[in-house]
């Protein structure tokens, strides 16, 4: 998914804005059918934690499985590049051309309120789509179409940290501690406030009785097992 999106510039380049939203749609529909359930964002991932509904171990190595795969992202797609540079002047252009510099049209204080609007936003929204079966494909293209909408607004779009990671950090116009509060900070802080506004819950706590009923039963269980 990270190094899919390395081809965006290409393609914003020769199509304009109505491509580049068609294609990350498109491509969140692909990524949504063909990764058999793995979590390409961290911010839900964050959400599941803080609320209680995944534990410590499995958040770190999800987290860490993440940031892996997009420590290789750029390596793939360079990869790409090379071998196709004879066929395409555009992959050629990349593949000698290692520059990255990100411009941004607003300023800071916007760019960060896109980040965690766009992120609250979005979680909003994905929890209406999801309570109405009929809508849940337009999920993909409702993130698009922020992301259309930041890029032509503030011109440097994060919203997920795992793939801002991939394609922006290490890239020149931000030094390394502003790159982590704009594109993990801000966008997880947004996610979260989304998910608080639409009600998540995390996993729901026995009573007191319910607890001592429960081990009644298992003592039960234990005793007819020995007695059989």
């Amino acid at each position: 998914m990270c190094t899919c999106v390395y081809e965006n510039g290409i393609i914003f380049k020769n199509y304009g804005f109505p491509a580049i939203f068609l294609c990350v749609g498109l491509l969140l529909t692909a990524g949504g059918i063909f990764n058999r359930g793995a979590w390409t964002n961290c911010a839900p991932i964050f959400e599941q934690f803080i609320f209680g509904n995944l534990g410590s171990s499995k958040f770190v190595t999800i987290l860490s499985a993440q940031l892996i795969g997009a420590a290789f992202a750029s390596k793939v797609a360079y990869l790409i590049w090379n071998l196709t540079a004879p066929y395409s002047a555009a992959h050629l252009e990349n593949a000698s051309n290692l520059d990255c510099v990100l411009h941004y049209k607003q300023s800071a204080g916007i760019v960060i309120g896109f980040e965690i609007i766009g992120a609250f936003v979005v979680r909003v929204v994905v929890s209406l789509l999801l309570n109405r079966p009929a809508l849940i494909k337009l999920i993909p293209f409702a993130i698009s179409a922020y992301l259309t909408l930041a890029l032509y607004i503030v011109g440097v779009p994060g919203l997920n940290p795992i793939v801002a990671t991939a394609r922006l950090y290490g890239c020149q116009g931000i030094d390394n501690t502003s790159f982590m509060i704009l594109y993990w900070f801000c966008p997880v802080l947004g996610w979260l406030a989304g998910a608080y506004f639409v009600g998540q819950k995390g996993p729901v706590k026995k009573t007191a009785k319910e607890v001592k009923a429960a081990k009644k039963e298992k003592k039960a269980a234990a005793a007819a097992k020995k007695s059989d």
